[in-house]
C-alpha cells in the first residue's frame, strides 16, 4: 500500500520560549518525496509523530476525559460519554471505546488497535528513510532514535491494553502479507520493546543537554522511564504468573510463569532514571533558602512550571476547552470529571490516619480540614476556597447543572485556581494551559519502591526512602517502620492512587495488580447534590448504577473488523 501524501500536522506543542520545536504553522501538506529531501522537512515529519503520540496520552489535556472515569476514582459529568461501556461491562469487539478519539456520546468508530498501527507505519517510514536524507549525521542519529522511541511508545500502549502484539519493525508494502500476520507472545513483545529502548538511549540527549526550545522532545530519562513503566506492568500479577485471571490465556496474554527477577528489572530501569539527576519539585526557595510550606499551592504548581520533576512532558496549546472541561459548572466550566468519595477518602489526614480510622479527626461535612495537602490540590470539595472562587455544589449554593456535578466534587488537578472560564476580570481565562508531564519523577520513585518491595519480599530502607520523599514534599509524616511486604504493598498502592490521581494510572494499575475484578464490581459514592447545604447534602449516596467488571475486561478486545480482515489475528479470550 503506497501513500502518496503525508499529511503533516504542525503546531500542537508550544514551549517556554517563542521558538516552537514543532515549527508552529496552521497546517501543511508535504509530498513524501519532499518530506525527505532535507533535514528541515524530515524534522516536520518527526514532529508529526510527536503529535501522534499526544493522542495516545491520557486525556485531561485533550479537553475531555482520562481513563479515570472508568475506575472507582471518577464519574462522568456533563455528557453521556465513553466510560459507560466500561462501567456497565458492555464492551465487545464491536463496541470498544478504547481509542484515542474518545469523545462524548457513543463510543468512537475508530479503535485503538488499528489507530496504533497507522502511527507505527508512519514511524517505520521515517525510520526507513531518515538515513538517506542529506545532512548532519549526528542529527540524523538523534532523529532516528526519537522515531524508534515513539514507535516503542505506541507499542507499549498496545501491550498494556492487549498483551502480545503484531511486531512490525519495517515498512509493510505487501497488502496480502498484512492480512496474514499474527501476534507474537507477551514475552517477545516486552523483550523487543525493551531492546529497542536500550539501543536508542545513547543517541537521545539528557535533560541537561536538550535546549529549552525543544521542551516536549524525548530525553534519555524519558527513554528509561518508558522502559521502567513497561517492565513494571510486565512484572505485575496480571502478566507475571503461572495462574492467569482467565484459564483461556495463552503465552500471548501473559508469561505463563512467575519470575521475581522481572521485578528487579523494573527496579533497575527506574534506577536508571534516578541516576539522570531528576528531583521532586519543592518550589522556589526564599532569600533565606527556605522552601514553601504552603504544600497545596506547591503541589498545584508542579503542573504550571517546567521543573526538575519533569522526565518527559509537553505544553498543549489548545482552545479554552481544557479549562472549561476541568472547572466546575458553577464558574463556567463543564466539570467532565467528578471524583468519587472512594478516591477522596483515600487521602489521609495530616496525622497520617485514613478518614475512616478511629481518632483520625475527619469531618464528613468539612472534608478539607487537616487533610493531606494533595487532597485540595487534586479535588474541588464542598466549601473549598480557591484564589478567585469557592465551590458550593448544593441546591441554594452556587450549583448549576446538577447532571454535571453528580458527586458534589470536581477535579482540581491541572487547574491553576487564579481564574476560571467565566471570570469577568480575566477575559483570557479560557486560555490557560498547564505543562503536562507524561513521566514525572514521583512516578519513578513509586515504580522503584514497588518493584523492590516485591523483589526482596519485604520493604528495605530504599523502599521507605522512596515513599517518604514523596510524602515529605507535601508535609505528610513518614510511613511507620516495621511494615510487612503486604502492608507496604497496600501503602504503595494507596500512594500511587493519591499522588498520581487523574494522571491515567488507576485504570491500568487495577488491571496489572489483578484487583480490578474486586474493586470495580460495585457502587461508587458522592454527596447528595439534590439537597441543600443544611438539608441532606452531606449524606453519602450511591452515584449511578453499580459498576460491572468481568474478568475478560483485564485486556481489551481487538475489533471484529480487524479480525475479519486477518484470520491469523488472535482475539483476546472472552470476546
Amino acid at each position: 500500500m503506497k501513500f502518496r501524501y503525508l499529511i503533516i500536522a504542525i503546531g500542537f506543542f508550544c514551549t517556554i520560549s517563542c521558538s516552537d520545536f514543532l515549527d508552529k504553522q496552521a497546517s501543511e501538506d508535504i509530498t513524501e518525496m519532499d518530506a525527505y529531501k532535507d533535514l528541515a522537512n524530515a524534522r516536520k515529519v518527526l514532529n508529526n509523530l510527536y503529535y501522534e503520540s499526544t493522542t495516545a496520552l491520557y486525556n485531561p489535556v485533550s479537553r475531555r476525559f482520562g481513563y479515570d472515569l472508568a475506575t472507582d476514582d471518577g464519574v462522568q459529568g456533563y455528557a453521556p460519554i465513553w466510560p459507560k461501556s466500561y462501567n456497565q461491562g458492555t464492551i465487545t469487539a464491536d463496541d470498544n471505546p478504547n481509542g484515542d478519539d474518545r469523545d462524548e456520546g457513543t463510543p468512537p468508530s475508530t479503535n485503538f488497535w488499528n489507530n496504533s498501527y497507522k502511527k507505527i507505519r508512519k514511524a517505520n517510514i521515517f525510520i526507513n528513510k531518515i538515513n538517506s536524507v542529506p545532512g548532519d549525521e549526528k542529527i540524523k542519529r538523534r532523529y532516528l532514535a526519537e522515531a524508534r522511541f515513539l514507535r516503542a511508545f505506541f507499542y507499549t500502549h498496545l501491550i498494556r491494553n492487549y498483551g502480545g502484539v503484531v511486531k512490525l519493525d519495517y515498512v509493510l508494502e505487501d497488502y496480502q502479507e498484512a492480512l496474514n500476520m499474527s501476534r507474537i507472545t507477551f514475552k517477545e513483545s516486552v523483550d523487543w520493546v525493551v531492546q529497542e529502548l536500550n539501543e536508542i538511549a545513547p543517541d537521545i540527549p539528557t535533560s541537561n543537554e536538550i535546549l529549552s526550545t525543544e521542551f516536549g522532545r524525548i530525553t534519555r530519562g524519558g527513554v528509561y522511564a518508558l522502559k521502567a513503566r513497561l517492565l513494571l506492568y510486565a512484572a505485575s500479577p496480571l502478566f507475571n504468573t503461572s495462574s492467569p485471571v482467565m484459564p483461556e490465556y495463552t503465552d500471548i496474554q501473559y508469561y505463563g510463569n512467575y519470575d521475581k527477577e522481572r521485578w528487579l528489572a523494573a527496579a533497575n530501569a527506574a534506577q536508571q532514571v534516578i541516576e539522570q539527576g531528576y528531583a521532586l519539585y519543592r518550589g522556589v526557595p526564599d532569600e533565606n533558602g527556605q522552601y514553601p510550606t504552603n504544600y497545596t499551592e506547591l503541589f498545584m504548581s508542579i503542573f504550571w512550571t517546567v521543573n526538575s520533576e519533569y522526565v518527559w512532558g509537553f505544553y498543549p496549546k489548545q482552545d479554552n476547552g481544557f479549562v472549561d472541561a476541568s472547572h466546575n459548572r458553577s464558574c463556567g466550566g463543564w466539570n467532565w470529571t467528578n471524583p468519587t468519595l472512594e478516591l477522596a477518602e483515600s487521602f489521609e489526614m495530616l496525622n497520617g490516619k485514613l478518614p475512616n480510622e478511629s481518632e483520625s479527626g475527619y469531618e464528613f461535612s468539612n472534608p478539607g480540614k487537616d487533610r493531606d495537602p494533595r487532597f485540595k490540590a487534586s479535588i474541588q470539595y464542598p466549601n473549598a476556597e480557591y484564589k478567585t472562587y469557592s465551590f458550593k455544589p448544593w441546591i441554594g449554593g452556587s450549583a448549576s447543572h446538577l447532571e454535571s456535578q453528580r458527586t458534589g466534587m470536581c477535579r482540581q488537578k491541572w487547574i491553576d485556581g487564579s481564574t476560571y472560564p467565566g471570570d469577568p476580570n480575566n477575559p483570557n481565562s479560557g486560555f490557560i494551559y498547564p505543562y503536562v508531564p507524561y513521566f514525572r519523577f514521583a512516578e519513578i520513585l513509586l515504580i522503584h519502591a514497588e518493584a523492590l518491595n516485591e523483589y526482596y519480599n519485604s520493604p528495605n530502607d530504599v523502599v521507605y526512602n522512596d515513599i517518604n520523599l514523596i510524602r515529605r514534599r507535601v508535609g505528610m509524616p513518614d510511613l511507620p517502620k516495621g511494615l510487612t511486604q503486604a502492608q507496604m504493598r497496600e501503602r504503595i498502592m494507596r500512594e500511587r492512587r493519591v499522588e498520581l490521581a487523574f494522571e491515567d494510572h488507576r485504570f491500568f494499575d487495577l488491571r496489572r495488580w489483578g484487583t480490578a475484578y474486586d474493586k470495580l464490581n460495585g457502587a461508587v459514592h458522592g454527596y447528595d447534590v439534590t439537597k441543600g447545604q443544611n438539608d441532606g447534602f452531606y449524606n453519602k449516596v450511591q452515584i449511578g448504577d453499580k459498576r460491572v467488571f468481568m474478568k475478560k475486561h483485564y485486556l481489551s478486545p481487538i475489533s471484529t473488523f480487524d479480525l475479519l480482515l486477518n484470520s491469523n489475528l488472535q482475539q483476546n479470550p472472552g470476546y
